[in-house]
């Protein structure tokens, strides 16, 4: 008898809990897309970042491109990477025109990529600096209006693609996406 009640109390709860998280997917599917990419960049090499960006915001009708947009202020951020960061990005629209934008990856201790000497030190071994790479992504996207007409730094590949994150991140956080 014990045995018939503990399972019946596990199948219930396994259906509620299906059912709770079947609700949250449906009330906001891009959320999960979103993660989705996160991920996908997150643990990928940048071949497969490059094409799966590509073929998930195609299959979502995600656009790249800011004409079209209301006015007012944009901002986004993704979840937190495997090193603590989330990468928040915000922006002006007037006029349909992305008119300011301001990108970085900010550390859960507080301390943002672009403007940590230490950790810029470190990387100009590779080739960049967030406070080299990200005004350039900025001032492209402003140039462009386009994200998927950015290109991508040498040495700072992934932050391209997290950068293209956070932007449909305050896309879908201002119920645009």
């Amino acid at each position: 008898m014990k045995t018939k009640n503990y399972f019946s109390l596990i199948l219930a709860f396994c259906l509620c809990t299906a059912a709770f998280c079947q609700t949250e997917k449906s009330i906001n599917p891009q959320v999960t897309v979103l993660e989705r990419i996160h991920w996908l960049i997150e643990r990928s090499d940048m071949k497969t970042i490059r094409e799966g960006f590509e073929q998930i915001s195609s299959e979502n009708n995600f656009p790249s491109l800011v004409a079209g947009l209301k006015d007012g202020i944009y901002q986004g951020a993704s979840p937190c990477d495997d090193y603590g960061y989330r990468h928040e990005v915000s922006f002006e629209i007037k006029n349909g025109k992305m008119v300011s934008i301001d990108y970085d990856e900010i550390h859960t201790e507080g301390h943002a990529k672009q403007s940590d000497k230490e950790y810029c030190q470190r990387m100009l071994k590779y080739g960049t600096t967030p406070a080299i790479a990200y005004p350039h992504y900025e001032s492209r996207m402003l140039a462009t209006q386009n994200f998927d007409k950015v290109d991508a730094v040498s040495g700072a590949s992934y932050s391209l693609y997290r950068f293209k994150l956070a932007i449909l991140y305050a896309m879908l956080n201002s119920g645009q996406l």
